[in-house]
């Protein structure tokens, strides 16, 4: 079977870079901008810091704030209706997750009839999203180069996938200055999620000799800057370094898919909101353990990301690895257990159920069937 790398994404890098989203947009040929992100962002000065860049001769904007953790569809919904009216021809977000996700949905709703819920699923739209520019300001969710958007049904209590082929950003600004200072409260959950995202790449059923190449470095990237980051938000080589590093854990698994770590953390954002990264950091050291004997090589392999020397025998090093994972955890005040984060035992039935649906299931190296999952999770609680 053929499996595939692809990316769409043009991305600039450095510090001030923002000041380059007027240039695309006269080199896009767009107008008028959308610009989703939320009201934290705004209150902070993070957004005004964006827009005071933007040359008005080249591009207006009209201000959409509505975000909230764990995009809810009808955000969404309400977005895409708003750049309809307005005219918008291009979407700019700025933040981390949740806006750029949210962006990339309004990309789709502004352009096609009805309720994004109708397009859930891949390819599922019939006319082509609005461009989006991203911008991020966490160093974790890669969503600035990815192809998909995860949005929540508050009516449902579930999270579901839109996907296309063309949904990626256009361009994706990787601007250090932006991050700088990022609260530790973002810091630690984004920058777990970005290592989930090397982790689980590099042994996914679906990567490649150039997913695994970004993987590899990412995670190598993280380990490194991650302490300097930690201990002083401020340091603009360790910010950079981890935005950087997001990036290309973004690239990884934009084609590679994933696999039960981020299965399993879906459920527990609509479930109990916790927040994704946070989700992914706690499930990190059980995931790996369940996948020990069918992925132990690329774990091993990914084990000299973590400056484990190596050993003669692959599972020494994956279990090492596995150890490893869990210290670095540690390290960065990561709790050991779900129930940490308010997680209860009655809804695990529930949660292994809606996990059971993502398409991250297929891709992990071991089979996976529910009570796996539930077992998991009962493992995690503790």
């Amino acid at each position: 079977m053929a499996i595939k790398f692809a990316l769409r994404t043009r991305v600039m890098m450095g510090s001030g870079c923002r000041t380059g989203i007027s240039t695309e947009a006269r080199a896009l040929g767009v107008r008028k901008a959308l610009v989703v992100t939320d009201k934290a962002l705004v209150n902070c000065g993070l957004v005004g810091r964006v827009l005071e860049k933007i040359e008005p001769s080249a591009l207006t904007y009209i201000l959409f704030d509505e975000v909230t953790p764990d995009p809810t569809l009808n955000t969404v919904d309400r977005g895409g209706e708003l750049a309809r009216q307005a005219g918008c021809d291009v979407i700019v977000a700025v933040g981390g997750g949740s806006p750029i996700d949210a962006a990339k949905a309004i990309s789709i709703a502004a352009t096609n009839p009805g309720s994004c819920a109708a397009y859930e699923g891949i390819n599922k739209y019939g006319n082509p999203p609005l461009p989006v520019f991203a911008v991020p300001t966490t160093v974790g969710t890669g969503s600035e180069v990815t192809f998909g958007a995860v949005l929540t049904n508050a009516g449902t209590n579930s999270k579901f996938i839109v996907y296309g082929d063309d949904l990626a950003p256009v361009v994706a600004f990787l601007d250090p200055e932006l991050a700088v200072g990022l609260p530790r409260s973002v810091l630690v959950p984004t920058l777990m999620d970005a290592l989930t995202h090397a982790l689980e790449s590099y042994v996914s059923r679906g990567s490649t000799p150039q997913s695994r190449a970004l993987a590899w470095f990412a995670a190598q990237t993280i380990v490194r800057h991650a302490p300097t980051a930690y201990a002083d938000t401020k340091n603009l080589d360790a910010m950079t370094g981890l935005l950087y590093a997001a990036n290309m854990a973004g690239a990884a698994f934009a084609s590679s898919r994933l696999g039960i770590v981020h299965a399993m953390a879906l459920p527990l954002g609509a479930y109990f909101h916790v927040p994704h990264g946070m989700a992914n950091a706690v499930l990190l050291p059980y995931g790996l353990e369940y996948n020990l004997n069918d992925a132990k090589d690329g774990y091993a392999e990914m084990a000299r990301a973590f400056g484990i020397a190596g050993s003669a025998k692959a599972k020494d090093d994956a279990l090492a690895l596995r150890d490893a994972v869990a210290r670095f955890a540690r390290s960065l005040d990561v709790p050991a257990h779900l129930s940490e984060l308010g997680v209860k035992e009655d809804q695990i039935e529930a949660m292994a159920a809606d996990a059971m649906k993502s398409s991250h299931i297929a891709a992990n190296p071991r089979a996976i069937v529910q009570a796996d999952v539930a077992a998991l999770y009962r493992k995690a609680l503790k």
